[in-house]
């Protein structure tokens, strides 16, 4: 640890602060989501992201922990703003009414189909924060292509 923060200085910070600084903040704000928020394909006044910002004022700080892992791949937001290394990106795209929300965590963004109703948003949102537990297909696929059984579409033609 020495070799990264010079011990003097180490004496100077309270555990906390330095838990803070090294691992980001312990609770999500949606206050400072929205500070560091970009729209593509839509915009803050829409009905969807208004009711995306309630969503997450109601959700408890367990559910706002999930929510931000799924489009970032974190469970903390930095201490200081200027830590980001972008900003969180909500962003419309075209699909179906009511189907699930995706993520992209290495571009911090929330893709969100439209929804018949807040209700259904968050009721779609939950469940993706609940069941999307994995960030990283890669070991899936690494498996998945080792498996000699597996046969996919394709090898037929």
């Amino acid at each position: 640890m020495a070799w990264i923060v010079p011990v003097p200085l180490l004496s100077l910070m309270t555990a906390s602060h330095l838990e803070q600084l090294v691992c980001g903040l312990p609770h999500i704000s949606v206050a400072t989501l929205k500070k560091v928020v970009r729209y593509r394909e839509v915009d803050e006044h829409d009905p969807q992201v208004v009711w995306l910002w309630s969503i997450l004022e109601s959700f408890s700080p367990c559910e706002r922990v999930l929510f931000v892992r799924f489009v970032s791949g974190r469970s903390r937001l930095p201490a200081n703003l200027a830590d980001l290394s972008q900003r969180f990106q909500v962003m419309r795209v075209d699909r179906p009414i009511d189907t699930l929300p995706t993520a992209q965590t290495c571009f911090f963004q929330l893709r969100l189909p439209p929804y018949s109703s807040q209700e259904v948003m968050a009721e779609r949102l939950r469940y993706a924060i609940n069941n999307c537990r994995s960030i990283d297909m890669d070991n899936y696929m690494l498996s998945r292509n080792q498996d000699p059984n597996h046969h996919s579409d394709d090898d037929e033609f």
